[in-house]
Formats: structure tokens, C-alpha cells, sequence
């Protein structure tokens, strides 16, 4: 492939406190480590495929303040194209992330009705041959879909569950936990193996230390990850999709995909924030 990826949802600045532990109530720790940096699941995605070698343009918005002009220039300096993304007269969305060794937890500021919304095919270009995003909207993968089959469609679920996204993409991403918690069952694999097994879409169930699965036509297949020592867990997930992604633009079969998203999700764990 020679075209573009396109990565479409959230932009914004996340600030990542690296703790031993969490606080108990009313109790005052300090940091480790701070960072302040650019986040939002599809940007982490849109720097980390550009970080490939692949094209990338970014689909969304920022507001018109020093937030935004912080997580555009990181998108650009990372070889992201910024054209599609718009400053709005709007606050920014910031996230509060919270790492210790063994878990993550990220706090973020309250979703707006932005005055604008990229969800129209039109705004892709020509040159975009794959559409990676974070927003479920029907009407939007619906106007996806009528396109001819271009682009080819990945999206991350990021805990969301709706049958018909197995329809509606080639290729779905999610985290194992995330998945168990939205169905309320203990063995998500088997409820997307039994469920969606003459489902055209693939699906990448990352699963921790454990690595990740992958489920095509009903058949499973699982792939181990390399230990890593974890500094920070926010954005791995990102990371993840954007190794997939990369290598089956080259040609890879879904199992060597998710072994290249694996060993690029390390790279992103062993550091303080998601990139």
C-alpha cells in the first residue's frame, strides 16, 4: 500500500504522575516523575504508525489555547500530518494519568459538544487508503462502508461492544478486560469466538502480560508477549494498534501483525507516558 492512514478521535495533553502506589483518602503522596505531553487514543496511535515510516494524517480537533497549540506541535514533530485537525474556541481535553508498576488509572476532563465534528467521509481525502478510529458512530462507519470498500476500516472499541462493529470493519481492536467488563462475562474469547465466528471483521483482544489474541473466522490464535518491566501502562493499547497496523500494510498474516503490536507496546510501557 502507498496511501495514507488516517487516524480519527481524541487529541489531547495528558499529565502522568509516576507513583509507587495510589494515594489512600485524604492521604498527599509525591511523584515519582511527572510528564506532560500530547494523548488521546487515536493521536498515540497516529505518532506511533508514523514512527513506522507509514504516512498519517490526524482527524479531529484541539481548542485554541495553549493545551491545543501544546498537542498539535507534538503531532508534528512527530511527522503527523495536521491539516485535517481544527482549533476550536473550546477547552482542550486534558487527562490526569496515574501509573504505578502494576496499574494505571486516568482521570479526564468532562466531554464537550464541540461546535465541530470530523465525521464526514469527505474530510478522509483521496489519498487516505486506511481509517483508524475511536468513534463508533453508526451514521459515520455507515458512510465508511458505502465508499466501495475504501477505506479499510480498524476501529478501537476502547470498552465499547455493538455486534453490528463486526460488520462494519475489517479489523476491531480491544482490551480483554474491557470487553469482560461490558459483557459481564468471565471468558470474553470464547463469547467473540461463538458470537462473531462468520464475522468478516478480525479481532486483536490484547490481554496484558499474557499478549494478545487474535480471532478470525472463528479461529483462535494466541500470541505471547516478552516480559517487559512497565514504567507506565497508559497508551500500550495505542501502541498496539499502531505495530497491527504497520505490518499488515506490508503483507503480514494477523498473527505476525500482533507480535509486532506487542513488541511496540513494550517500547510504550517501558517509558513515562503513553508515547
Amino acid at each position: 500500500m502507498r496511501g495514507c492512514v488516517c487516524c480519527l478521535g481524541s487529541i489531547n495533553v495528558d499529565v502522568t504522575l509516576r507513583l509507587d502506589r495510589l494515594p489512600d483518602e485524604h492521604e498527599k503522596i509525591m511523584a515519582k516523575e511527572t510528564a506532560v505531553s500530547g494523548g488521546g487514543s487515536a493521536a498515540n496511535t497516529a505518532v506511533w504508525i508514523a514512527r513506522q515510516g507509514v504516512s498519517v494524517r490526524m482527524l479531529g480537533w484541539v481548542g485554541d489555547d495553549p493545551l491545543g497549540a501544546l498537542a498539535l506541535r507534538e503531532l508534528q514533530l512527530n511527522g503527523v500530518d495536521t491539516q485535517g485537525v481544527k482549533a476550536l474556541a473550546a477547552p482542550s481535553p486534558l487527562a490526569i494519568c496515574l501509573a504505578t508498576p502494576q496499574d494505571k488509572r486516568i482521570i479526564t476532563s468532562p466531554i464537550i459538544d464541540a461546535p465541530w465534528t470530523p465525521y464526514d467521509i469527505g474530510e478522509l481525502g483521496p489519498d487516505v487508503d486506511w481509517l483508524h478510529t475511536t468513534v463508533c458512530d453508526a451514521a459515520f462507519l455507515r458512510q465508511v462502508r458505502r465508499a466501495g470498500g475504501r477505506p479499510i476500516l480498524s476501529l478501537e472499541l476502547d470498552g465499547r461492544y455493538d455486534p453490528a462493529f463486526a460488520f462494519a470493519a475489517d479489523y476491531l481492536f480491544t482490551n480483554c478486560d474491557e470487553l469482560a467488563r461490558v459483557l459481564e462475562t468471565s471468558d470474553p474469547i470464547g463469547f467473540l469466538t461463538e458470537r462473531h465466528g462468520d464475522s468478516p471483521a478480525i479481532w486483536f483482544v490484547t490481554r496484558g502480560e499474557e499478549g494478545a489474541t487474535v480471532i478470525s473466522a472463528g479461529q483462535v490464535e494466541t500470541v505471547t508477549a516478552t516480559p517487559v518491566k512497565a514504567i507506565d501502562r497508559t497508551g500500550g493499547g495505542d501502541a498496539f494498534n499502531a505495530g497491527v497496523i504497520a505490518a499488515l500494510r506490508t503483507g503480514a498474516d494477523p498473527k505476525s501483525a500482533a507480535a509486532a503490536g506487542l513488541r511496540l507496546a513494550a517500547q510504550a510501557i517501558s517509558r513515562l507516558g503513553a508515547r
